[in-house]
C-alpha cells in the first residue's frame, strides 16, 4: 500500500476527527474510532486510559511514532464543510491531522509488515494540550519490553508551506511551565490603607521582579519569556483586597534555566511580600513541560529522508520555537527527532496560526506527513540498520 493509495483513507480520518473533537482525557469516541479502524486491519493495540498503543512487526528491535489526540475549547470559525460538530469544540491544533497520517502510516506500515526487522509502536495519545499531559501517563507503557531505540514526531506548521518540513537538531520546542501564586493581605478601606496591607502592591512589585529574572538573571545568549497573563484582585474602587491571583508562563531552551528562574521565585518572592505586610503562596505544581531536545543524529537521518523524499529546498533548518509541546517527556527517555510540517496552502501568503478558531490546515500535506514517518520507520528497521 502506498502513499498516494492510502492518501484518501488518511483524508477520510480526518475529517471525522475534526467533526468529533474531544477535551484532553475525554477522547472516548475518537479512541473507539482508532480502535475499530486498527481491528479491521489487523492491528493489535492496548488502550491506556483514553489512549492507545499500536504495535506492527515483531522483534527485539523497536521503535516508536506517535500522534496526539485532545481538541481545545475553541468555538471554529472556518466555515468547512466538515467543520466541527461539537459546541464549543475545535481541532484548532492539527491534532486531527497528526491522527490521520500516523493513523495511515500504521496501514502502510502494516501492508509491508513482512519485510520490517522489528517492531513499530504506534501511540495515540490524548492529552497534548491539558498538563500535566498524556506523554506521562503512556511513558511507562512504553518503555515495557521491546524498549524503543527511537521515537518520532511531527507537528503541523502554518507558517511552512505545504510539501516542506522544518527540523532543529538539540533543543527546538520551549520548556513550558505555569506560574500561579497568590499574595494575601489585609482588607481594608482604600482611603485608610494604613489599618491594611496591600496584596495589589505587592504583586505589582513581584511582576516587575520577575521582569528582571530574564534581563538580569539570564544569559542573554539563552532564549527564554516570562508572561504574566492572569492578574485577579478586588471588587470595587475603595477597598483594598485581602487577596491578589496570579497566573503566567515561562518558556525557555535551557533546562538549567528553567530550574533556576524557579528557584530565584520562591526564593525572592517572601522576601518582597514581607515589605508590604503580604505573604506568598506559590502553586508547586508549576513543573510543567521541560525543552524539546532533538537527538543530532537521528535528526542527521531524519534529514536525509525528508531530503530524498521531498528535495533539499523543501527540507528548513528551523530556529528555537517558544511552543511547548509534551513530546518532550518521551525524549527525556528515548532518543528521538520532533519535527515540524508545512500545511499553509501554495496559494495563500499567510494563514490562521494554531490555536486560532480559523485554522485551516491543507490536507495535501498529509501526504509528506505520511510519507516520511513511513520512510523513517521502514529505514531505521531495514536489515542494514539491524
Amino acid at each position: 500500500m502506498g502513499i498516494e493509495e492510502i492518501y484518501p483513507l488518511a483524508v477520510e480520518f480526518r475529517r471525522y476527527f475534526h467533526q468529533h473533537p474531544e477535551f484532553a482525557m475525554q477522547e472516548v469516541e475518537t479512541q473507539r474510532y482508532i480502535a475499530e479502524v486498527l481491528e479491521r486491519n489487523g492491528i493489535p493495540y492496548q488502550k491506556v486510559g483514553t489512549g492507545l498503543i499500536a504495535t506492527v512487526g515483531k522483534g527485539e528491535k523497536c521503535i516508536a511514532i506517535r500522534a496526539d489526540m485532545d481538541a481545545l475549547k475553541v468555538k471554529e470559525e472556518t466555515g468547512l464543510s466538515y467543520c466541527s460538530q461539537n459546541e464549543g469544540m475545535m481541532h484548532a491544533c492539527g491534532h486531527d491531522m497528526h491522527m490521520a497520517m500516523v493513523l495511515g502510516a500504521a496501514l502502510v506500515l502494516k501492508s509491508g509488515e513482512d519485510k520490517l526487522q522489528g517492531t513499530i509502536k504506534i501511540i495515540f495519545q490524548p492529552s497534548e494540550e491539558k498538563r500535566p499531559g498524556g506523554a506521562r501517563l503512556l511513558l511507562p507503557e512504553l518503555l515495557k519490553e521491546p524498549v524503543p531505540q527511537a521515537i518520532f514526531g511531527q507537528h503541523v506548521f502554518p507558517n511552512l508551506p505545504t510539501g516542506t518540513v522544518g527540523i532543529r537538531p538539540g533543543a527546538f520546542f520551549a520548556s513550558s511551565d505555569n506560574i500561579i501564586f497568590s499574595v494575601e493581605g489585609k482588607g481594608t478601606h482604600a482611603a485608610m490603607p494604613h489599618m491594611g496591607s496591600d496584596p495589589i502592591l505587592a504583586t505589582a512589585c513581584l511582576i516587575q521582579f520577575y521582569q528582571t529574572l530574564i534581563t538580569k538573571f539570564r544569559d542573554p545568549l539563552i532564549p527564554a519569556v516570562l508572561s504574566i497573563t492572569s492578574i485577579h484582585g478586588g471588587t470595587c474602587n475603595n477597598v483594598i483586597p485581602d487577596r491578589v491571583d496570579v497566573l503566567g508562563t515561562v518558556r525557555t531552551h535551557d533546562n538549567s534555566l528553567r530550574y533556576k528562574i524557579f528557584e530565584l521565585i520562591e526564593e525572592k518572592s517572601n522576601s518582597i511580600c514581607d515589605l508590604y505586610g503580604c505573604t506568598f503562596h506559590l502553586d508547586k505544581t508549576w513543573n510543567g513541560l521541560p525543552v524539546l531536545v532533538n537527538d543530532k543524529s537521528l535528526t542527521e537521518f531524519v534529514k536525509k529522508n525528508a531530503t530524498d523524499l521531498l528535495g533539499e529546498q523543501n527540507v528548513i533548518l528551523m530556529d528555537h520555537l517558544t511552543l511547548g509541546e509534551d513530546f518532550a517527556i518521551y525524549l527525556e527517555k528515548i532518543p528521538g527527532v520532533f519535527w515540524v510540517l508545512g500545511v499553509r496552502p501554495p496559494e495563500q501568503e499567510s494563514m490562521p496560526p494554531l490555536h486560532n478558531p480559523g485554522m485551516a490546515p491543507d490536507e495535501n500535506a498529509m501526504k509528506a506527513g505520511i510519507a516520511l514517518m513511513v520512510e523513517n520507520c521502514v529505514q531505521m528497521l531495514s536489515p542494514r540498520n539491524v
